[in-house]
């Protein structure tokens, strides 16, 4: 089956790192993409012709085109005196012997990329796509890799945005999304990258940018536009049109570009779930809620919208939200409901309450075996530990809630 360039993309990062590596060993860089095939089931050797000269072949075939690559840059090493490289081999062969490529485009990968994104634009706020800003993503945490340096990603979203376009129609609300577009380009620079990935999100790549500049610049914006909107005004109102953001920094947050945009998505949700008209950074450990001790064993929680999590432990409630062991995960940013069960039903009646999932992180190996002392053979420990943030919204929930936790309290608060 001949690759495909979604497949492809999956393993750019590790092939360009692999042919910076073992450029000048072609023993070594054979076997290695034999060893990637192995390890991801996707064809490696098709995967790297298909990113370096857009040619699409079988992994077999393209297993024997590497193989005569090899060949024909040895033979050239040695009529030329020096070693002239995989890409230049890779190139002559193509051109001269195997003929595939007959009026092919000399350039500069990264500088290719860079052309995708600038042609893939958002046509109504002309930022970059949803496509083009992973693409960037991808790119700059390459090249931060390479050159040992910083990126940043920040994602944001306009706050009740729903509601503003029903306040003012879809007409207004669109000439609101190019205003937006218009305050963001101005707060960046020449090399950081602008997006809008969706109908009310924004999003920033930053360059050799840390976490602390990369906070500047999106509350810069964040006081922008609720400073612009308060006096912008629609049919003699205000729009009040706010945001809220999310930054995740490579390399402390993530190692690679997916799991940076899930760290800067869990960032957002905790600005959303605070109240919204903030920003906030990633952070692995968070500490500033209101925390409880619970009797061990008491509380369970149950997820009434998934039925493979069904009933889960309680092992950590705040006002804000809570943490719990599940044996199945759940996807970051999904919107939940969950019930709080006292195991002392006549001190503390069940209580329902929604909520966005905010961390999602896998529980080790060693923690989950000690969890099986004095449980039953039939059961199977919890893999994952669940961080839900309470959509409160102004609604009558919150007191519910502390008259709630006022009962589970058994050691004060922490």
């Amino acid at each position: 089956m001949v690759i495909t360039r979604e497949e492809a993309d999956r393993l750019r990062d590790q092939l360009l790192a692999v042919l910076e590596e073992d450029a000048h060993n072609a023993e070594r860089l054979l076997a290695r993409l034999d060893a990637i095939s192995t390890e991801t089931g996707i064809g490696a050797h098709a995967a790297l012709l298909l990113i370096l000269c857009r040619l699409a072949f079988e992994d077999g075939e393209a297993r024997t085109h590497w193989n005569r690559i090899v060949s024909h840059r040895a033979a050239l090493s040695r009529t030329l005196g020096r070693d002239i490289g995989v890409r230049v081999a890779l190139f002559d062969y193509f051109i001269n012997v195997n003929r595939r490529l007959v009026q092919p485009t000399l350039i500069d990968l990264e500088m290719y990329e860079s052309g995708e994104i600038t042609g893939q634009n958002d046509p109504l706020t002309g930022l970059a796509n949803d496509r083009s800003f992973r693409t960037a993503v991808q790119a700059e945490t390459r090249r931060a890799r390479r050159y040992s340096q910083r990126v940043s990603v920040v994602l944001f979203d306009l706050d009740d945005f729903a509601d503003v376009n029903r306040r003012v129609g879809e007409l207004v609300a669109d000439r609101i999304l190019k205003e937006t577009a218009i305050l963001l380009s101005n707060k960046i620079r020449d090399i950081d990258i602008a997006s809008r990935p969706g109908e009310d999100e924004l999003a920033l790549v930053l360059p050799e940018t840390g976490r602390n500049g990369a906070l500047l610049v999106a509350e810069r914006f964040r006081r922008e536009i609720e400073e612009h909107f308060s006096r912008r005004e629609v049919a003699g109102h205000p729009v009040d049109l706010t945001v809220s953001g999310g930054v995740g920094c490579f390399p402390e947050d993530a190692a690679a570009p997916e799991l940076l945009l899930e760290r800067a998505a869990q960032a957002l949700y905790l600005a959303k779930a605070s109240g919204k008209n903030a920003v906030s950074v990633y952070q692995p450990e968070r500490r500033r809620f209101l925390r409880f001790d619970l009797e061990p064993g008491r509380f369970e929680v149950e997820v009434l919208t998934s039925k493979e999590v069904g009933r889960a432990r309680l092992q950590n409630l705040s006002r804000n939200g809570i943490v719990f062991a599940s044996p199945e995960a759940l996807e970051v940013g999904e919107e939940i409901e969950v019930r709080l069960i006292d195991g002392e039903p006549d001190r503390a009646s069940p209580l329902r309450i929604r909520g966005r999932v905010v961390r999602l992180e896998e529980i080790p190996l060693a923690d989950r075996e000690s969890d099986l002392a004095g449980i039953p053979p039939p059961e199977i420990p919890d893999r994952y530990e669940v961080g839900v943030a309470f959509d409160l919204d102004g609604s009558e929930t919150e007191p519910t809630l502390l008259e709630f936790l006022e009962r589970a309290r058994a050691g004060g608060p922490v």
